[in-house]
């Protein structure tokens, strides 16, 4: 006799896919929309001002406004799927502000392996460069720090962001 499981205690409507089949059908068209996500931020680079550019946009923005068109039409049968089995995407859950203080904190790590003694990996750092070296360093520090007192203050980023770096600080001195 078959045992009974989780879905014993459910009954499958005609047509429907079981709990572990609708989990998957969920992150299938979450890594879909990801992915047409990525082809919007390369379609959309040219607006960039980033000085190392990934892409180059060698399509009209006539040739991208069909594209755009076709992820729409993509997007809306990814919703009518998950309508098809009665489910809906779930709500966002990571406020912008986190991902911006996120993302600042692994910049602020990389601007740090910038310093002298990260290099020494390299070869040594040749004196008359250090100095140089180091302000740049504290220049590009005192941006990130401004940009992000700004995310945290201004744009009211959430206090368990603001706990988080200085909880990773914290260790990391005490690692020193």
């Amino acid at each position: 006799m078959p045992e009974a499981g989780p879905e014993a205690a459910r009954m499958r409507q005609p047509g429907e896919l079981n709990d572990a089949q609708q989990r998957r059908l969920l992150i299938t068209c979450k890594y879909i929309d990801s992915l047409l996500c990525d082809i919007e931020h390369a379609l959309h680079s040219a607006a960039s001002e980033s000085p190392f550019p990934r892409y180059d946009v060698d399509i009209t923005p006539a040739q991208t406004r069909v594209i755009e068109d076709h992820i729409r039409g993509i997007r809306a049968q990814l919703l009518r799927t998950l309508a098809w089995q009665h489910m809906k995407p779930e709500p966002p859950e990571i406020p912008v502000t986190r991902s911006i203080t996120t993302d600042l904190a692994f910049v602020d790590i990389a601007i740090e392996e910038l310093k002298p003694r990260h290099l020494r990996g390299s070869g040594a750092v040749p004196e008359d460069a250090v100095d140089e070296l180091n302000g740049v360093i504290q220049e590009l520090r005192s941006l990130v720090k401004s940009m992000d007192s700004y995310v945290r203050h201004e744009m009211g980023a959430n206090s368990d962001s603001k706990a988080e770096p200085q909880r990773a600080d914290q260790t990391a001195s005490n690692s020193v």
